[in-house]
């Protein structure tokens, strides 16, 4: 909120309006009470004074609420907002691990629900605490100075309303603690059901769908009704003080009128000025439940802002060579994604720069975790992988990155047009070089004869494609990025053998100076690859090119005789 201390002054400022307007009214009152009983002779013209003043005391005072209620949501907003961005330029650094371990949808929850449920915390019930702590300071001078045993009579209630606020409250923040995370689950179903509505339908899955969105939609209902029974004894709880509070001034201060003790002016200001103390606690209790809400929303949002990276920029960066040459060297490389379960076992290769190294072996055998680590989604578990002689994990990750493009075995295409799709590769792209790289990724066809060509939507995660359009259009915006490292994970695999030699006769040209690794099982992309590393069980068994190990004994060979055989 400091960003915004400019406003929160103007709001400041309004709020002591308020008070002060709260704590001049009753006593407009009482001098009315004393008019009267006095019988003054200038009475007539001394109590349209006072109603002059009133009026301009209730206008003053809606006038500083309006500014109050505005400025406040402003700054609310905005501090909302702050914090989302924040949120989300945190998540931008967090490693695929720690993606793939969460369900997106209670991690969008998070970026988007659990920030907004700060807002009216910050604009109702932090003003509202400030406004009511004021006020209530501001009646306590005045009631210890019309009565001291009036105020500690009145003040009696107080200790047992708040005894019951804190314990009741102890056990409301847990609970909505549990509602959120319910809320989470319930909107990670929902985005998983979405998702995955076409495999739904076609196994006859819905009814089996609703049950389960029911279970949790019940629990959540179920979570939010006990934490609202929790908090419903905050209302009571005031209600019952301000009607004691009333009960024993109206019977001691009655007393004490009647003796002469107390004038009936002081008396008529006493009980209303009591009312107006406790209405603090009313404010409390109108705010409880979003103040809560919020507590639960703000431990979710801080839980996520105190992850720390599993991939994180050096300490002290190394950059990268300029230019680029491409070298990449595996040094007794192992990795891990779980500690019984190693992927890559002691891996060294060096790949030369502009080279063309085709990585093929059996599901499972490290293929595509092997290409993660090079592009550092994540860090090897022991050993080391250099670029140009530089350990990976000295290079700032925004460095690294901007020198790689890959294409991924799991395609994403983001909800907007097929020209935002490509130029996502390069921003600053002219319209000659985004068709240049869909012509070379075998697109351009088939994205002209669409009705809306380049501006056509693909849909979200591009559905409205087929896998082997998605894989050319993923393929053309790695293509225009022109990095000097290029990855390709199984980058044709959903791709027609006849488009993807021609893909390929376009590549050849276009990788000329770049470093490539290429994932693939078809023959007719690993022959054209200048060498060939084989792995079995995360170690590399056979390396060199087509023809060296085609003579060999081993899992390429048996490769090359289930292809023809298959052929």
């Amino acid at each position: 909120m400091l960003p915004y201390r400019g406003t929160m002054i103007v709001v400041v400022l309004a709020i002591l309006a308020v008070t002060a307007t709260g704590l001049l009214a009753p006593w407009m009152i009482r001098e009315i009470v004393l008019i009267i009983e006095t019988g003054a002779q200038d009475a007539g013209a001394r109590l349209t004074l006072i109603a002059a003043v009133l009026v301009r005391i209730y206008v003053g005072r809606s006038t500083a609420e309006a500014a109050v209620f505005h400025y406040s949501h402003v700054v609310a907003f905005k501090t909302c907002r702050d914090l989302r961005d924040a949120v989300y330029a945190h998540l931008q650094r967090l490693s695929p691990s720690w993606f793939a371990a969460r369900k997106s949808g209670d991690i969008t929850k998070r970026v988007i629900d659990d920030t907004l449920k700060l807002e009216p915390v910050i604009a109702d019930a932090v003003y509202g605490f400030v406004v009511s702590i004021i006020l209530s300071l501001g009646i306590l001078i005045i009631l210890f100075n019309l009565s001291p045993v009036l105020t500690l009579l009145a003040l009696i209630p107080l200790p047992v309303a708040l005894i019951i606020m804190f314990f009741v409250g102890r056990k409301a923040i847990p609970s909505f603690d549990n509602e959120a995370d319910r809320e989470g689950d319930l909107a990670a179903l929902v985005q998983d059901h979405v998702s995955g509505i076409r495999e739904i339908q076609i196994f006859n899955q819905e009814a089996a769908a609703q049950r389960r969105f029911m279970r949790k939609s019940d629990f959540l209902a179920r979570r939010q009704i006990r934490s609202r029974t929790l908090i419903a004894p905050f209302d009571p709880a005031v209600e019952g003080a301000i009607g004691v509070s009333t009960a024993l001034v109206v019977l001691v201060g009655g007393r004490m009128a009647l003796a002469g003790e107390l004038a009936v002016a002081d008396l008529v200001a006493f009980i209303l000025y009591i009312v107006t103390l406790y209405q603090p606690l009313f404010t409390v209790v109108e705010a409880t439940e979003a103040v809560q809400r919020g507590l639960s929303s703000l431990k979710r949002v801080n839980d996520l802002l105190d992850t720390q990276p599993g991939v994180a920029d050096p300490v002290t960066p190394r950059s990268l060579p300029s230019p680029l040459r491409g070298e990449i060297a595996l040094e007794g490389v192992s990795f891990r994604y779980r500690d019984d379960a190693p992927v890559l076992r002691d891996l060294t290769l060096t790949i030369q720069p502009g080279e063309t190294v085709a990585v093929i072996g059996q599901t499972g055998a490290g293929k595509s975790t092997l290409a993660h680590l090079i592009a550092r989604f994540y860090d090897v578990t022991s050993g080391r992988i250099t670029l140009d002689g530089v350990d990976l994990r000295d290079v700032p990750l925004a460095d690294l990155r901007r020198n790689t493009a890959m294409v991924l075995q799991d395609v994403f295409l983001f909800n907007g047009s097929i020209r935002d799709n490509i130029r996502f590769g390069d921003q600053m792209a002219d319209e000659d070089a985004l068709i240049a790289a869909a012509k070379a990724a075998g697109a351009h066809d088939f994205i002209t004869a669409l009705p809306k060509g380049y501006q056509t939507i693909v849909g979200e995660r591009g559905v409205r494609l087929s896998g082997g359009q998605k894989q050319r259009i993923s393929i053309a915006r790695a293509l225009l990025k022109k990095a000097p490292l290029l990855i390709l994970d199984e980058a044709t695999s959903a791709i027609d053998a006849e488009t993807e030699a021609a893909i390929q006769d376009n590549l050849n040209g276009l990788l000329t100076g770049c470093t490539a690794i290429v994932i693939a099982h078809r023959l007719s992309t690993i022959r054209r690859a200048d060498r060939i590393a084989v792995l079995e069980n995360g170690r590399l068994t056979q390396l060199g090119s087509h023809d060296e190990i085609a003579r060999q004994t081993g899992a390429y060979a048996r490769l090359l005789q289930a292809q023809e055989t298959a052929a």
